[in-house]
C-alpha cells in the first residue's frame, strides 16, 4: 500500500522535522510505504533560505556576505537540506499548488498531518494543498493529528475549510481544544490523535543519534522558539543558583553564562543534546515532548501565539504542574521533576494506542498491521 504524506517537512525547525520522520517510522513500521509529497511553496522557502533574493547574480553577492560575516546561517541552511534529503522519502518536487494539481498520482491513500499544517499564519491563508485537493477521487484522504496551532479558525476560512474536509474518509486533530470547530466543519466524528513524535518509543530516536552526547560538565538546554525576555531573565537566574552553564538554538548569544549554541545542529544532534540535559527549559512544544520522551526536569512557557496546543498536551499527560505561567512562580526545579515516569508512559501508550487505531482504521489495515510496543522498554531507562 502506498501512502502519501503532506506535511511541514521542509520547514528548518526540529519539531517539523522529527514529527515528519516519526510518522514515516510509523507508517513503516505498520507495512505501508510512505512518501513525503515534496510541497515546498515558496511562503515556506522563503522563510528558512537565509539568501533572501531570487536573481542569480544577487544571491551569489548575498551568499558571499554570508559566508563572510554570518557563515552559520549557510552551515545551518546545508546541513538542514541534507537532512531532509537523505532521511525522508520524497515524492516529487513541488514548488506551487498548480504543479501539484497536473502530475500523475497513483497513491492508495494520502495523510495530511501533523503539526500546524491548517494554521493560516503559516500557509499564508487558505491552501488547498493542506486539504488534498489535487488528489484523485480514487486516493483515500485521512487528517492525522492535524494542527491549527490556536484554539479558532478565522471565520473566513470555515467555507473553504468546509468544502476541502468534504472528501475526507478520517480526521483527526492534534488538540482537544479545537476538535468541536473542526467537527462543525466535517460531516463526520473527529478524534484527538497524539503528534506523531509520541508514537515512537524513546529509543527508536537512537536511530538518529550520530552519538551520545559527551559534554564532560553538566548544562541547562534552553530550546526558546518565540523570544521571550521573561524567559531569558529567568533563565539567567536559574543558571547562577544552580551553578550551570547554557546551551540554546539561536546564533547569537542571549544568556549571561552561554556557553555554546545548536543553531546548525541536526535534529539528531539536537536530541543528543536534549538527552544529555540537566535541566529543560523551553517555549516549544516539541520541545516540550521531547523533554517528556527523555524525562528530563523541564518546564514550559506559552508561546504567545501557538501555546495552547501545549497546554493541551500536559493537561491530556496529568503534567500541568510543568507548565510555567509567569517567572515569580518558580521555587525550583523540584517541582518540575517527573514524578512518577512510568505512569507517564503507561498514559502515553494508552494514547498512542487510540491514535494507532485510529490510524490503521482510516488506512483500511488490520489491526495487527500496528507496530506493538514494549511500555518496559522506555520505562527501565
Amino acid at each position: 500500500m502506498k501512502v502519501g504524506v503532506v506535511t511541514f517537512h521542509s520547514a528548518f525547525n526540529f519539531g517539523a522535522s522529527l514529527q515528519t520522520w516519526a510518522l514515516q517510522q510509523t507508517l513503516k513500521a505498520c507495512g505501508v510505504s510512505p512518501c513525503l509529497v515534496h510541497y515546498h511553496p515558496p511562503a515556506l522557502d522563503r522563510l528558512y533560505d537565509p539568501i533572501k533574493v531570487s536573481a542569480p547574480l544577487a544571491r551569489f553577492v548575498q551568499r558571499m556576505k554570508l559566508k563572510r560575516q554570518h557563515p552559520e546561517r549557510l552551515e545551518r541552511y546545508r546541513r538542514y537540506r541534507e537532512f531532509i534529503a537523505t532521511h525522508f522519502n520524497l515524492l516529487g518536487d513541488f514548488s506551487d499548488y498548480e504543479q501539484l494539481t497536473q502530475a500523475k498520482w497513483d497513491l492508495d491513500a494520502c495523510i495530511v498531518g501533523s503539526d500546524q499544517v491548517w494554521n493560516v499564519a503559516h500557509t499564508k491563508g487558505y491552501d488547498p494543498a493542506y486539504f488534498l485537493e489535487f488528489l484523485p477521487d480514487t486516493t483515500k484522504r485521512i487528517a492525522y493529528a492535524a494542527s491549527v496551532g490556536r484554539d479558532f479558525i478565522f471565520p473566513k476560512y470555515h467555507e473553504p475549510m468546509r468544502e476541502g474536509l468534504r472528501r475526507f474518509s478520517a480526521v483527526s486533530v492534534r488538540e482537544e481544544s479545537i476538535r468541536d470547530t473542526v467537527r462543525h466543519l466535517y460531516d463526520g466524528d473527529v478524534a484527538v490523535t497524539l503528534d506523531p513524535t509520541l508514537l515512537l518509543e524513546r529509543h527508536q530516536y537512537d536511530a538518529l543519534l550520530k552519538q551520545p552526547c559527551t559534554r564532560p560538565e553538566p548544562y541547562i538546554l534552553v530550546y526558546m522558539m518565540e523570544n521571550n525576555k521573561a524567559l531569558i531573565r529567568l533563565t539567567n537566574r536559574i543558571s547562577r543558583s544552580v551553578g550551570l552553564p547554557v546551551i540554546q538554538r539561536r546564533p547569537s548569544k542571549m544568556f549571561q553564562h552561554e556557553i555554546e549554541n545548536f543553531f546548525t545542529a541536526t535534529p539528531g544532534e539536537f536530541l543528543s543534546l536534549l538527552e544529555g540535559a540537566t535541566y529543560v527549559i523551553t517555549n516549544s512544544f516539541h520541545g516540550t515532548v521531547f523533554a517528556i520522551i527523555y524525562e528530563k526536569p523541564f518546564f514550559s512557557m506559552l508561546h504567545s501565539n501557538t501555546g495552547s496546543r501545549t497546554a493541551n498536551l500536559l493537561t491530556t499527560l496529568g503534567l500541568e504542574k510543568h507548565l510555567l505561567t509567569t517567572p515569580d512562580d518558580f521555587r525550583g526545579f523540584d517541582r518540575f521533576r517527573l514524578e512518577d515516569p512510568a505512569a507517564t508512559q503507561r498514559r502515553i501508550q494508552e494514547l498512542r494506542a487510540d491514535s494507532m487505531r485510529f490510524l490503521t482504521t482510516a488506512l483500511g489495515l488490520p489491526p495487527t498491521a500496528a507496530p506493538h510496543h514494549d511500555a518496559t522498554h522506555s520505562i527501565a531507562r
